[in-house]
């Protein structure tokens, strides 16, 4: 008898529960349009972000793999870096092993956008940094304009076109195009405890010219992933990315060449 009340209870706290949570939130009002609101800046938000790079030979034969991981704190329009470390191996399936901090980017403060998008921003401010670690502050960027440029124009599952996200990039170290960017939002999910909206982003087929010390690469770059934003703040909780990037490299003023590629992925989490 006392299995069958305790069963009871809980059917009955579960229904309550569950009528509750759709009397305080309406889903179907989620799935109309994304809400009319603005990112409060002047909120301070922290990330975790990892980026793996594998790098194979063009028949798939595997070579090393390098992470680069820290946290950023962000607040108004600044982006702040703490604790960036780098990590190599040359075991597929093993840790990670050997691990460096990035000394320079400790405390490395900047203003998202109005400041890294100048060409020789690094060059002048960072001169010892090397693309994987300048590819943070690119991607972060990114990640912001995924989620916010198109906010206004998408509807579920329906694929939109984001020209204004097309462009080419001077890179301290070469050029990067965004040749065809598609945004979608897929619908709704929580993380972190918030309701949050699912936007799919891809580009494909995007040029790239570096040059790296001596070494000139160049080929093409397939990306795509996931931001999730939440849907009473507007801040990112969580983003992956996924990129293939085929280049051909070789030395500068030398004829031999090495074909290559890179598989890269990428998690920046939000944090208390």
């Amino acid at each position: 008898m006392k299995t069958v009340n305790l069963f009871l209870a809980l059917m009955m706290v579960t229904f309550t529960a569950n009528r509750t949570f759709s009397q305080t939130v309406n889903i179907s009002a989620y799935l109309n349009s994304l809400p009319s609101i603005e990112l409060d800046k002047s909120q301070t938000r922290s990330y975790h972000m990892i980026t793996d790079y594998y790098d194979y030979g063009l028949s798939g034969e595997f070579r090393v793999k390098t992470r680069i991981a820290g946290n950023l704190i962000c607040e108004n329009d600044s982006v702040q870096w703490k604790d960036v470390h780098s990590f190599h191996s040359r075991s597929l399936n093993d840790e990670f092993t050997e691990s460096k901090k990035v000394n320079y980017m400790e405390n490395f403060k900047y203003k998202q956008g109005a400041e890294i998008v100048e060409s020789d921003y690094f060059i002048k401010n960072l001169p010892e940094a090397d693309p994987l670690v300048m590819n943070l502050m690119w991607d972060v960027l990114g990640f912001d304009v995924f989620a916010y440029e198109s906010w206004d124009s998408l509807k579920l599952n329906t694929e939109f076109r984001a020209i204004n996200v097309n462009l080419k990039m001077e890179l301290d170290y070469g050029t990067f195009e965004n040749k065809d960017t598609r945004i979608t939002w897929l619908g709704i999910t929580e993380a972190n405890n918030e309701l949050c909206a699912i936007l799919k982003y891809s580009a494909m087929n995007n040029p790239l010219n570096l040059k790296y010390g001596n070494m000139l690469m160049k080929g093409r770059s397939h990306y795509w992933g996931e931001v999730y934003v939440s849907l009473s703040d507007k801040q990112i909780e969580f983003v992956n990315l996924t990129e293939d990037v085929l280049m051909e490299v070789k030395k500068e003023g030398g004829s031999a060449s090495d074909i290559k590629y890179t598989v890269r992925y990428i998690t920046m989490s939000k944090v208390d």
